[in-house]
């Protein structure tokens, strides 16, 4: 059975308007005593000494083996509680059930790729991973968990999932201080039913050994605009959906003041944008301008499709992190430009 894309699905709802090295043990020294002398003898040394010229550590080495980060195999097939009355486990990031009767609605869950955090949630030292996982029953409701995994010597254990919302989008997410701090595009006050175009805040911790929502009451709701897109720039993730980039391209997008610029991989590129008055993630990408360099393949040809993308973006948003183009592909149908923040990408490990 085909592998539902749940994300996709959230996507389509919106666009409707350190590696574990032990410390071996040292091998145990065993000496034959012939006498009482002897004994004492041996008492008498320095316990370096004892261990001197050896290759196995000096007695009473007490380095501690780094710690070891949770695999993203193991999250994708970890067990999740909150979710249902009862816990489920993932196998290979799905967990689907069958359906009852002749009823085609079933649960399915589905672990968002590429959305993990690590931050130290139980204040052990050691950082502890962070999911999202998208619920749903086939139909057009997709909602959102959140969901964290204790790092035990590497492996989870899992301390519960908090429903976010409904179709939401995942401007920013990141742990600190023990806390989970989401910004999330949400439903706000004059916002129709299929478009939600408002910021707004949440915060998750642990209570009791479970995650819990902690967010202050009383927080305001900021609909989103070009500012939030100001000053921001982009590196090329995705063409279009299971389409990756060209690593070698280098394909780039940046906004300021109206206007966005950056690099298809060889020309340059400069052009206008702008929002729908009613609907702020109804985008207008263009004309654009571009240097007229011969450019090989296989740049030349994805610049290309890059920047006839770029001219037929309509909807923008944002998908844990990164930033969605959405665009026509002429075929009746709608295709995304997907983007990483350039500082994340030029982070370590990011």
């Amino acid at each position: 059975m085909k592998k539902p894309n749940l994300p996709l699905l959230i996507a389509a709802a919106l666009l409707v308007t350190a590696c574990n090295v032990p410390v071996q043990p040292a091998p145990a020294v065993t000496t034959a005593v012939a006498d009482t002398a002897s004994v004492e003898q041996m008492a008498s040394v320095d316990a370096t000494e004892l261990v001197e010229g050896a290759e196995t550590p000096v007695v009473g080495d007490e380095t501690a083996p780094a710690p070891v980060g949770i695999p993203v195999e193991a999250l994708k097939n970890a067990t999740y509680s909150g979710i249902y009355d009862e816990p489920i486990t993932l196998i290979d990031g799905l967990f689907e059930s069958q359906p009852a009767g002749d009823d085609p609605a079933h649960p399915i869950v589905e672990y968002i790729d590429d959305a993990e955090l690590t931050g130290d949630l139980d204040g052990d030292g050691i950082d502890d991973a962070v999911v999202f996982l998208a619920e749903g029953t086939g139909g057009s409701g997709v909602f959102i968990y959140i969901a964290a995994q204790l790092n035990s010597k590497g492996q989870p254990v899992d301390v519960g999932a908090v429903r976010i919302e409904d179709r939401i989008g995942v401007k920013s997410a990141v742990v600190e201080d023990g806390q989970i701090m989401l910004e999330i595009i949400t439903q706000g006050l004059g916002d129709a039913a299929c478009c939600s175009t408002h910021k707004a805040s949440k915060t998750y911790a642990l209570q009791d050994g479970q995650l819990a929502e902690t967010t202050p009451a009383g927080g305001k709701m900021v609909q989103v605009s070009a500012a939030d897109l100001d000053g921001t720039n982009w590196s090329l993730l995705e063409l279009a959906d299971g389409q990756s980039a060209s690593v070698s391209a280098d394909a780039t997008l940046n906004f300021a003041e109206g206007q966005v610029s950056g690099s298809g991989g060889c020309n340059s590129f400069t052009g206008s944008f702008s929002l729908g008055d009613n609907n702020p993630l109804v985008m207008a990408v263009g004309p654009l301008a571009a240097t007229e360099r011969a450019c090989p393949d296989p740049v030349g040809s994805q610049e290309s499709v890059y920047f006839v993308a770029l001219n037929n973006v309509a909807h923008w948003g944002y998908e844990f992190g990164k930033l969605a183009l959405y665009y026509g592909d002429g075929e009746n149908s709608e295709n995304r430009l997907l983007f990483a923040p350039q500082s994340s990408l030029s982070g370590a490990g990011s």
